[in-house]
């Protein structure tokens, strides 16, 4: 922001230093605005459309800050009450969206869906250094189906637990590909907000709250 020939630095918005700096860049706008008019050259005077522009566009600034500090205030109190509700999925075991999954003591179960009647479905496990791992043909008719994963590779060798992706694809009548949805299985070990979202953690797996479909208790000794 500039007034006559000066250069203001406009505060970041967000929280209280927004606020400060405001008050700081405005007490110096009317001082340089007082002494202006104090030395102004009396033939030619401050013109009041001048002044008046001067005071809308800090104004203007004024209220951005001040909205902007309102929105932060509401994103915080949402966030709060995300992180209540989402204690109650602790313990709880659900299904969310994703094209990973959690490899734990030998084993790891996903879910899969398929728009239509398949000729042909395979589902393949993929370690973090993009290496397919196993690859297993699966259930090819429409629905919804599940998958466990005996934690053996393609070799036969048990694999180390961890996070692992996976990818589910299915091919119909003349190799046309039809439509999946997968996802991963697990229990809820944790919560956290990052930057601001809610997160489930599943062990090692994380999630969003938007990503959850279904929700079930959790099996004795699962």
């Amino acid at each position: 922001m500039e007034v006559n020939g000066v250069a203001f630095k406009e505060p970041t918005t967000g929280g209280t230093n927004a606020t400060t700096g405001l008050a700081d860049t405005f007490d110096t706008f009317l001082a340089l605005l007082t002494t202006q008019m104090r030395n102004q050259d009396p033939l030619d005077p401050m013109k009041s459309e001048e002044f008046t522009q001067q005071l809308v566009q800090f104004s203007a600034v004024e209220q951005a800050i001040n909205t902007n500090s309102k929105l932060d205030k509401l994103l915080q109190l949402q966030n709060g009450s995300q992180l209540n509700s989402a204690v109650s999925y602790i313990g709880k075991t659900v299904e969310v969206l994703s094209d990973q999954l959690l490899l734990k003591d030998g084993s790891s179960k996903i879910t899969y869906g398929l728009d239509g009647k398949a000729n042909k479905t395979t589902i393949k496990i993929i370690n973090e250094d993009g290496d397919t791992v196993r690859t297993v043909d699966a259930n090819t008719a429409s629905g919804r189906h599940e998958y466990v994963w005996d934690g053996r590779d393609k070799n036969g060798n048990t694999a180390p637990d961890g996070v692992y992706n996976f990818t589910v694809i299915a091919v119909g009548p003349n190799d046309k590909t039809i439509d999946t949805v997968s996802a991963a299985v697990g229990v809820v070990t944790g919560i956290e907000a990052v930057d601001g979202t809610v997160t489930l953690n599943i062990g090692e797996l994380g999630a969003t709250l938007d990503k959850i479909f279904a929700v079930r208790e959790t099996a004795s000794g699962a």
